[in-house]
């Protein structure tokens, strides 16, 4: 009896020992399923209601995942084009700004009209923002038209509609520039009685004679404004200009526009070097100024952070005078050369006082107290 009940009590202990395992076996399996499905413990522990999931996540997120949509803009350069003149420079200058800003944009278009009033035509093109097109590189023609005005274009606007349609994207805005003159022909006929389906956002470059018109296109636009303060001689040296062009194309400033101060304490400073002399020739006088000052100041500069440095000169053979601005760029040396940021050359006009006024213009497109202009002479008179 003793031999049995021992027997017995060996092959019940082995029946239970076989079932532990298998049960021991399927919780493993089971554990391990629970931490495939829902992830490590050491995720959920840290994470109040966390999940791992089980979407792919792509590699590029697009703009329209962002919440930003592609976006068509048209540039209206509202004045005779006929020659370079400085609302030129300044409407090309906001070109370029505004083609940074839409590459945030995937898929967005720019588009642009202009008219020459000799002959009576106006070109236009627009295309997919490329980002690899800057204002160094240059612009790739796509859609480029030259046609003959007709009646009732109403400034551009009428194409600028066209061009926006072909795009088929909702999301659109007009930047329209005027000049602040009065401009006739049949480019500008209707321009008063003409209704937007897109938002006109109107601005003028100096004088107000054409500011009515500029009225009656936002009071016809859905959601357009006229912007009454005057657009900066040059707009790519204005961070209030620049915030100005981002709250229009729904784009995030920039952190660093507003300039910092060194270490030291010392706060950005804009100086306009001023030539005033005929630099036709290269004279003794013109390589003073420009071999020698221009650097001495371009260095002492680099010590003042986001310092701009202009200059001025005139040739009175033809009657022309050049200008250009910048932030300073520490890598441009006299040994390197100036590489051209703004640069502009126009035909002198009365009361030009030297480039004295030219010079407060340049300065004022900053927006900083903080400017000074150093004048030199030859000695002769001019």
């Amino acid at each position: 009896q003793v031999m049995v009940r021992c027997v017995d009590c060996e092959v019940y202990c082995r029946n239970r020992l076989y079932w532990a395992r298998i049960i021991g076996f399927v919780v493993c399996l089971c554990l391990v399923f629970l931490y495939i499905c829902q992830g490590p413990p050491a995720l959920k522990v840290n994470s109040l209601s966390g999940k791992v999931s089980s979407l792919h996540v792509p590699d590029k997120v697009s703009s329209a995942s962002l919440g930003r949509g592609p976006l068509n803009v048209v540039i209206v350069y509202a004045f005779d084009c006929t020659n370079w003149t400085s609302a030129w420079y300044t409407v090309d200058g906001i070109f370029w700004m505004v083609q940074e800003k839409l590459t945030y944009f995937a898929g967005s278009c720019l588009g642009y009209i202009y008219v020459i009033s000799t002959p009576n035509t106006y070109t236009l093109d627009m295309k997919v923002v490329d980002p690899t097109e800057t204002k160094e590189t240059g612009y790739t023609k796509f859609a480029w038209h030259r046609m003959t005005c007709t009646k009732n274009m109403a400034s551009g606007l009428a194409e600028a509609h066209k061009m926006i349609s072909s795009c088929g994207h909702h999301n659109s805005i007009i930047l329209f520039f005027s000049d602040g003159l009065v401009n006739k022909g049949d480019f500008f006929d209707g321009t008063q009685n003409f209704v937007s389906k897109v938002p006109v956002h109107t601005f003028t470059l100096a004088g107000d004679a054409y500011n009515h018109v500029l009225h009656s296109i936002v009071a016809n636009s859905p959601g357009g404004k006229f912007h009454a303060t005057a657009v900066p001689e040059r707009p790519n040296l204005s961070s209030p200009f620049s915030k100005l062009l981002d709250s229009l194309l729904g784009a995030t400033p920039k952190d660093d526009e507003k300039p910092p101060g060194t270490v030291s304490g010392r706060e950005p400073l804009d100086v306009v070097i001023i030539s005033a002399f005929d630099s036709t020739n290269s004279t003794p006088a013109w390589y003073t100024v420009d071999n020698e000052i221009f650097w001495l100041v371009q260095e002492k500069l680099t010590h003042f952070a986001n310092s701009c440095m202009g200059y001025i000169y005139v040739m009175s053979t033809p009657n022309m005078y050049t200008s250009d601005m910048k932030v300073v760029d520490p890598a441009d040396t006299k040994e390197t050369g100036y590489r051209k940021f703004d640069w502009r050359r126009l035909k002198c006009t009365k009361n030009m006082a030297s480039g004295l006024a030219e010079a407060h213009k340049m300065i004022s497109s900053r927006g900083y107290h903080d400017g000074v202009i150093l004048f030199f002479s030859d000695g002769l008179i001019n």
